[in-house]
């Protein structure tokens, strides 16, 4: 199957499927800086009118902190995509994304042909874009259905 998408968006989905293991890195970190941090004031009295409840005010922050939302949503399109994928597949794309095996050593080592390591690399790139709506798979006769 063809897998051909943008040089621009194939970029971009390249850089966003080596950076998921960092996303999801940077995820825990932030969810960590809202669960430690200290809640009140210096004086221990709370301030304004907001909600004095530390931990109401922790779980407020962690499911509407803006940073988290977007790394979150990077995580869940990756996972979507790789959902897709056979097993045997999902473990190239790890050797690929994951451990940054290049296509020679991949071949020398696991005995992985180039042409099976660029389709799977190319498919998720491609299934990848489809999860964040960068491209569209309704061209009839050009891309299966899901």
């Amino acid at each position: 199957m063809n897998y051909k998408i943008p040089r621009h968006i194939k970029s971009y989905i390249t850089s966003e499927l080596y950076n998921f293991e960092n996303n999801k890195k940077m995820l825990k970190e932030l969810q960590e800086q809202i669960l430690y941090a200290s809640g009140g004031s210096i004086d221990g009295q709370p301030k304004g009118t907001t909600t004095s409840d530390i931990t109401y005010q922790k779980v407020e922050k962690l499911t509407s902190s803006r940073s988290i939302l977007i790394v979150t949503d990077k995580i869940n399109k990756v996972e979507r995509a790789f959902t897709k994928l056979s097993i045997d597949e999902k473990e190239i794309a790890e050797m690929i994304f994951f451990k940054g095996y290049t296509q020679l050593y991949a071949e020398t080592h696991y005995y992985i042909s180039k042409r099976v390591y660029y389709n799977v690399k190319n498919k998720l790139i491609y299934l990848t874009a489809i999860e964040y709506n960068m491209i569209w798979w309704w061209k009839k006769g050009e891309i299966e259905l899901f």
